[in-house]
């Protein structure tokens, strides 16, 4: 312990200053994305990572993996920053999904199939993940640039995420948004599963329920009352009366007692009875994307693991036939398909074209083996192709549905999740020739290059159809505004009063479309906790919980660590011995 402090004592602390902002890489319902670079202060700081030295971000760029810089000289680092703003998360009662995507982020420090996590940090205002930058964007843009893969590409593409997410169940999580977008490839081709602010794991700490239920426990038992905002009070209004005229033709309610798990805590130490009791058997919560989401799911039932490997179906699908089986316009017409797949689930027989707009490249027909496949994965959960373990699962599932206790294992409670599920679907005839120990090892069938003159973000969307019109105007207007308020109107300088003239004119012409946008970023969504709802007290419970809502979130890379490094010298050197690595690291 004494080692460990002294050696923390040396590494200075992360924070946002730290970091040039370059461009937006991406943006999310719940935060934005940044590519930023080190300041020359802090790179020496930093930890290993196969990210990208660079000089000039839109200049040059030299491949981390390949080159190494001289000694001497101090080149700094890009990474993938994501900003998650406290408040818009804490209105909308996400502090357990924060925790939990931090958390495995954590966790997966050495994972050759997660994207690295290089410092987590917050501030008043928001949440800060850097992590490393994939170049080669997202497979997304792969799919989007290809339409439809030749089935051999997507057989390796699909065997890599199979390998992802079973390192995810591994870890004894769900990751439940599985999709293209959060499939991320590396600069050797490779690809690296990311998103995990949906991800599961069961534990009380990650169960937003278990917030809710302690802090409202807590008023009762102090005799607090919180009315919440006007809709609140005509809810409890209508709820009093049709409670009394429950009480009037059933009789006297029969009245609740003190909160029973709070009691039962008293009987020992309280985390240790939380880990103990307050461990959730199977995950619930309807989340996820539309297209991808399990027919459990959507339906609201309970489900394990097995929802990851039918969105992995429709991501094959998606790569053979160029749209996802189930879409529609209309997210309830999709939902409602999924729930009748068997009637919805067709296999195309035309002929397919890789890059059908630009080049028109014929592709052979899907192969037996892979509509066996994705008829195997897009089935109902019980007969869906994975581990046969999950069988436990379908039983304790269906005696809890008819209130009934299977006599042959009375301790049997089922699973979230099974390390390495996939075994099923790896022995699956369609992946005969893959060699899943040495995949990683493996030349991807896209690598991507990154040229002199060329800048490093060329497999990502444009910042300006990221960024939406209202997001520039509102921001740009405000700056501006802001500043001929400080000044008064009383500036003499030359160039003020035209300012001032051009921005009345400018705001006068705005179409009306531009000041709805305006109005309606200005409205709020109500928040789903009635505490932060209630006038009086709901913005300094706000202030307060984006204090210490996440205490513990800040966490550093080790600056070195010898299986991450062994997986870059894998990956960039396949000859190199393993002792290599060690001396290397002496």
């Amino acid at each position: 312990m004494k080692s460990k402090t002294l050696t923390r004592q040396n590494i200075r602390g992360v924070h946002v200053s730290h970091y040039d902002v370059v461009r937006v890489l991406g943006k999310g319902s719940f935060g934005i994305v940044r590519l930023v670079r080190e300041k020359s202060d802090h790179s020496s700081s930093s930890s290993g990572s196969d990210s990208y030295h660079i000089d000039h971000v839109e200049r040059t760029s030299v491949r981390g993996t390949e080159a190494v810089a001289p000694p001497n000289r101090k080149t700094k680092q890009v990474f993938a920053m994501k900003v998650i703003r406290k408040s818009d998360m804490l209105r909308n009662s996400q502090e357990g999904h924060l925790r939990a995507e931090r958390d495995f982020l954590v966790a997966s420090e050495n994972s050759r199939w997660v994207v690295p996590l290089m410092a987590a940090f917050q501030d008043n205002t928001n949440l800060y993940l850097v992590m490393e930058y994939m170049v080669g964007g997202d497979f997304l843009g792969l799919l989007l640039r290809e339409d439809i893969l030749d089935e051999s590409v997507a057989k390796w593409y699909v065997a890599e995420m199979i390998l992802c997410i079973e390192e995810a169940h591994r870890m004894n999580w769900i990751h439940r948004d599985i999709k293209p977008d959060n499939f991320l490839i590396t600069a050797s081709g490779h690809l690296k599963i990311s998103d995990f602010g949906l991800a599961f794991d069961g534990h009380w700490t990650h169960n937003q329920t278990y917030y809710n239920e302690k802090r409202y426990s807590l008023l009762q038992d102090l005799g607090l009352q919180v009315q919440g905002d006007a809709q609140d009070l005509e809810e409890e209004k209508e709820r009093k009366e049709a409670l009394k005229t429950l009480n009037l033709i059933n009789g006297t309610a029969s009245a609740r007692g003190p909160n029973e798990a709070r009691q039962e805590g008293a009987h020992g130490p309280i985390i240790d009875w939380l880990n103990r009791t307050q461990k959730r058997q199977f995950a619930k919560s309807v989340v996820g994307t539309s297209q991808y989401m399990a027919p459990e799911v959507i339906r609201g039932e309970n489900y394990d693991g097995r929802c990851d490997w039918w969105s992995t179906g429709i991501i094959l699908y998606e790569c053979l036939y160029g749209c996802t089986p189930f879409f529609c316009e209309n997210r309830q017409a999709t939902k409602a398909r999924i729930l009748d797949h068997r009637r919805w689930l067709r296999f195309p027989p035309e002929q397919r074209y890789a890059r059908p707009n630009i080049d028109r490249v014929p592709l052979m027909p899907v192969s037996r083996n892979a509509i066996d496949l994705l008829m195997r994965l897009l089935a109902e959960r019980q007969d869906r192709l994975s581990a046969k373990r999950y069988r436990e699962n379908d039983w304790v599932l269906r005696d809890k549905a008819v209130g009934a206790r299977r006599m042959r294992n009375l301790n049997s409670a089922g699973h979230i999740v099974y390390p390495n599920d996939a075994e099923d679907i790896k022995a699956h005839a369609f992946f005969r020739n893959i060699h899943w120990s040495t995949l990683h090892l493996t030349r991807p069938p896209f690598v991507p290059h990154v040229h002199g003159g060329q800048p490093i973000t060329k497999y990502f969307d444009d910042e300006n159809e990221i960024m939406s019109a209202s997001d520039h105007l509102d921001s740009s207007s405000y700056e501006v505004v802001e500043e001929l308020k400080f000044h008064g109107g009383k500036d003499t300088t030359p160039l003020a009063q035209p300012v001032a003239a051009a921005v009345a004119a400018t705001n006068e012409q705005l179409c009306p479309s531009v000041q709805k946008i305006r109005q309606r970023r200005k409205e709020k969504k109500r928040p789903r906790d009635k505490l932060l709802r209630d006038p009086q007290v709901g913005r300094k419970v706000l202030e307060l919980r984006k204090k210490g809502a996440f205490v513990g979130y800040t966490y550093r890379r080790p600056m070195f660590s010898l299986p991450y490094l062994e997986d870059r010298i894998d990956a960039s050197r396949p000859s190199l011995m393993k002792t290599n690595v060690y001396t290397m690291a002496a």
